[in-house]
């Protein structure tokens, strides 16, 4: 019997485990989940007889050598930087693996030894990473396919809450690992426009966001990704005019999370001289000046500009003057801003999450410039079986399947480009009602 091993049990992967679990016997294989948390690792594998739950210090390299050992697949859904421990244990016992998560230098690095090996590590299999590039070279194939040349292309995603569940201003609740909430954008991002590369620097990315309107559905806040230029040869577009991926957040949120960012609330790189069990409050004071005023106006003074009523209603809803004590010893101001939004945009049982994807494509056929706009907007269930989880795990669980079928032999490393492998798991895919809308404009 085939022996898939799971490392990771947190909450992008209950889809991922009841997917492989509900095959399992069709497809003759068991399904091992390691997680250091065995009472959840349990929880989720349930009774199930193909499914086994077992105790895993991911960095207990006999433990981990151990499950990798006897695998005949292996799936990682930990935290990206630990993917190269799994990584290097695969390589030196023969296994094929895959993640969701995007390719890393370091696994990237191994490419000449894992093909040497005749073996198969595929990357960025969830959501985005993963759906973003099936669907896009999906409808960039179709459209070279009909003789056109695409001159434009803009890709933007967003994890956000649906509006039913929608009770705050931020219009955001956290359904992924509310770290990367914190720290994103945290470089310089560059993109190609109208032929010109452009440089956004972290400090002006979010008060510099646009308003897209997402088909159907209304606009949402969009800031630009950190690198939109590499996909310009990863999807084959020699000559294409504008290049622009980016991420989708709420009304609004954009605009008040730059003030975060101004104040100096979003650096993770200075522990603060702060001992576990100072308040918010004085968390908050200690990054504005002294002068005596209205705290908004003292906000303004501090970042040097004017904030709207509605950003300061925001930046009020985080009680970032409360007297309510923070458990953390010398923490980053990144840190601090994580324990107070966790608590602030948590998805209750009842919430239900929201993802949108939006492809829009110009392109010239037959000396006329038509734009196509590719659309998925998925809800959740629930804060269990959210559409973040649902989004991010299948494309892997599908993949997992049809490789353990034998189908992808193509030794190396690899993220899913093309035809012979978004094809069938995009099918799969929209039989399960995740699927994209599309329409066109001449």
């Amino acid at each position: 019997m085939k022996q898939i091993i799971l490392f990771g049990a947190g909450r992008s992967a209950t889809y991922l485990i009841d997917y492989l679990l509900e095959h399992a016997e069709a497809e003759e294989f068991q399904l091992v989940l390691a997680d250091s948390n065995i009472e959840i690792a349990e929880l989720k594998i349930g009774n199930h007889p193909r499914g086994r739950a077992v105790a895993c210090d991911i960095n207990d390299t006999a433990m981990r050598q151990a499950l990798i050992a006897q695998a005949s697949f292996v799936i990682s859904m930990l935290p990206a930087f630990l993917h190269f421990l799994v990584a290097k244990d695969c390589l030196l016992y023969g296994k094929d693996m895959a993640t969701a998560s995007y390719l890393s230098d370091e696994i990237k690095a191994m490419e000449p030894e894992i093909t040497a090996k005749g073996l198969v590590f595929a990357n960025e299999l969830g959501l985005d990473p993963g759906i973003d590039h099936m669907s896009a070279m999906k409808l960039l194939d179709e459209i070279k396919s009909k003789g056109g040349q695409i001159i434009s292309f803009k890709s933007y995603t967003g994890g956000l809450v649906a509006k039913e569940s929608d009770d705050n201003p931020w219009h955001y609740k956290v359904s992924w690992n509310p770290r990367n909430v914190i720290l994103a954008g945290q470089c310089t991002s560059q993109y190609l426009e109208n032929g010109e590369i452009k440089f956004l620097p972290y400090s002006r990315l979010f008060s510099q966001s646009e308003e897209v309107d997402v088909i159907g559905h209304g606009n949402f806040s969009m800031y630009v990704n950190r690198d939109s230029i590499k996909y310009v040869d990863l999807y084959r577009l020699d000559g294409i005019n504008t290049m622009i991926r980016g991420t989708f957040r709420g009304e609004g949120y954009c605009e008040a999370w730059s003030v975060l960012i101004d104040l100096g609330m979003t650096d993770d790189s200075t522990k603060l001289s702060m001992e576990a069990g100072f308040s918010i409050a004085n968390f908050t004071k200690s990054f504005l000046i002294s002068e005596d005023c209205e705290t908004k106006e003292k906000i303004e003074r501090t970042i040097r500009r004017n904030i709207s009523p509605a950003t300061y209603e925001r930046i009020e809803y985080l009680q970032l003057f409360s007297d309510e004590s923070c458990p953390l010893s010398h923490p980053t101001p990144a840190q601090v801003l994580e324990h107070i939004i966790v608590n602030k945009w948590v998805l209750r049982p009842n919430d239900k999450d929201l993802i949108v994807m939006q492809h829009e494509v110009k392109y010239r056929l037959d000396n006329e410039v038509r734009t196509v706009y590719s659309t998925l907007y998925r809800e959740g269930k629930n804060d269990i079986y959210t559409a973040m989880a649902e989004t991010v795990g299948l494309p892997l669980a599908i993949y997992t399947k049809l490789r353990l079928r034998g189908m992808f032999n193509k030794p190396g490393v690899f993220i899913p480009v093309e035809k012979e492998i978004y094809e069938p798991i995009l099918k799969e895919l929209s039989s399960l009602g995740i699927h994209f809308m599309e329409s066109e404009n001449v």
